[in-house]
């Protein structure tokens, strides 16, 4: 059930601000783990290879 929450909620299902969520708060997959127990290590890989698109993603070397 969480990785489908999560997949869900990576997919753009639903939208979290994930700035709000502190590391000790609930996570928001519904879980009822500690983000940084539960979600947080593929929040921050997806906002990581976001960010790195748009920096980078437009470059031709």
């Amino acid at each position: 059930m969480v990785l489908r929450v999560l997949k869900r909620l990576l997919a753009g299902g639903e939208r979290v601000d994930y700035s709000k969520v502190g590391r000790n708060d609930p996570c928001p997959c519904g879980s009822g783990a500690k983000f940084k127990n539960c979600c947080i290590e593929k929040v921050e890989k997806k906002m990581r290879a976001e960010r790195d698109a748009r920096l980078f993603g437009s470059r031709k070397g």
